[in-house]
């Protein structure tokens, strides 16, 4: 047995979150844990580690590690970086800005294996990027030069590269493109080591692809997971009856589109027009220049060239002069929800500030905090908490929730659903359904997800550097 959890429940000042739970772990086998967002995921994950929350309590039962107790400062040093690897779900924020991926991995090795030679020790290296899906030229690369599907991989390759017994992936697919989720996956279920693996996740694919037993967590129990209810509707055959409200207004256009990243084009004289209302998907394989484009139209990348207007008049690039000549506002929902947060701030406050904003515009308010995070499945506790007290899933719809009560002129989110169960999914998309229908702003989705881009007025696919 690598890992086991008897009787473990971890508990808020208004109850359980995880309510006497008991789970093993065995060498070679993938268990995968599912369930809606804010279940308790991520928390019975990083219980293993030894780790709570803050507002969140320990009050019985125990867990040990290769018989190590991870709540303890002996077994914590015994485990860490050595017998435990685990991938977070904003993987960004766990990647050091200053260093090379390179540097990051073979600090990781040596620390694991401190009296490794070298050769040895750069072949371990090589081996976890293959086994990451990761591609080698990328390891020389910093992580701010890596689209957020190649940071997952990156951050999948650190964990890899100790050899741990126990390996813990946090939605180790969010934000990638069907074919590296599909190498990842295999990687996992095929590492020589044969580590315990516990998988979170809300891609059931990948599920049924890669675990040998399914666990549902559900009001702080686990239980044997049901068959998943229903297909995905297929994107490419969907299209909206209705279309988009504003149909032939173009609320944003963008011409002559070129982005640059280390000398290399990511797009090239690209156009992309999105009429009032509108809500269009952009798909492409991880690394071809979605993220690039997303901050671009939200002014915080300028592009190399290119012009940009909405509602027929030009736009500057920088996000900056925009807000100091009282430009339109585009808002940006990327994928790493921990670093949009100021992590000192409650919901409450961010959520004024937004607001705020919104009135210095001169724009009408939209609606309170309340309503607002209630569409998006959230209840009105969260707004009193601080972004550590939130589970990842609730962490990206409270970014999301900030960028609608600034009312922007159109919003970009950027893989902002990868994270969430397939409920709260359809939940969020039919809040931006509602809201640009109602304010006539245009959506554009950047996403890998079947189900999400069915829910789009258009797809267009990124690719070459080229949007079609």
């Amino acid at each position: 047995m690598t890992a086991t959890v008897s009787g473990l429940t971890i508990a808020t000042a208004r109850g359980a979150v995880l309510d006497t739970v008991d789970l093993d772990l065995h060498r070679g086998e993938v268990t995968a844990i599912v369930g809606e967002s804010g279940a308790g995921k991520t928390t019975l994950a990083h219980a293993l580690l030894g780790h709570v929350a803050h507002g969140l309590r320990r009050t019985a039962g125990r867990i040990e590690v290769t018989g190590h107790d991870p709540f303890t400062g002996e077994g914590r040093a015994a485990l860490r970086g050595r017998t435990t690897g685990y991938l977070p779900q904003d993987p960004a924020s766990a990647l050091d800005p200053r260093r090379m991926v390179l540097a990051q991995l073979r600090t990781a090795a040596r620390i694991a294996h401190p009296g490794e030679a070298r050769r040895d020790r750069d072949d371990r290296v090589r081996a976890a990027a293959e086994a990451a899906a990761l591609d080698t030229a990328l390891l020389r690369r910093h992580p701010a030069r890596l689209s957020g599907g190649q940071a997952q991989r990156a951050l999948l390759a650190w964990t890899f590269v100790t050899r741990p017994r126990l390996v813990i992936l946090d939605e180790p697919t969010g934000g990638l493109d069907p074919d590296a989720a599909r190498r990842v996956s295999d990687a996992f279920t095929r590492l020589p080591w044969e580590p315990a693996v516990l998988l979170v996740s809300h891609d059931r694919a990948l599920v049924d692809r890669a675990a040998h037993r399914v666990l549902e967590l559900a009001a702080g129990r686990l239980r044997h997971a049901p068959a998943p209810a229903s297909t995905v509707p297929d994107p490419s055959r969907h299209r909206r009856p209705n279309g988009p409200v504003g149909a032939g207004e173009r609320a944003l256009s963008a011409e002559g589109l070129t982005i640059r990243r280390g000398g290399v084009p990511l797009l090239r004289d690209a156009s992309l027009h999105l009429a009032a209302g509108e809500m269009v998907a952009v798909r492409g394989v991880s690394g071809s220049g979605k993220t690039s484009l997303a901050r671009a139209l939200c002014g915080l990348a300028p592009p190399d060239a290119g012009r940009l207007r909405m509602d027929g008049a030009p736009v500057h690039w920088d996000g900056a002069v925009r807000a100091r000549t009282g430009g339109p506002f585009l808002a940006y929902v990327g994928q790493d929800a921990r670093a949009a947060l100021n992590p000192h701030e409650i919901v409450r406050r961010t959520l004024a500030r937004a607001s705020a904003a919104a009135h210095r515009r001169g724009i009408p308010p939209g609606p309170g905090p309340e309503p607002l995070l209630d569409g998006l499945g959230l209840a009105a506790d969260v707004l009193d908490r601080t972004p550590d007290r939130l589970s990842g899933g609730q962490r990206h719809r409270v970014v999301l929730a900030r960028a609608l009560a600034a009312v922007p002129s159109a919003v970009v989110c950027d893989e902002t659903l990868a994270s969430l169960d397939h409920t709260t999914v359809r939940l969020v998309l039919d809040v931006l359904d509602a809201w640009r229908r109602a304010t006539g702003s245009a959506v554009l989705l950047i996403t890998h997800q079947d189900e999400v881009a069915a829910r789009a007025d258009r797809v267009l696919t990124l690719s070459g550097g080229r949007l079609e």
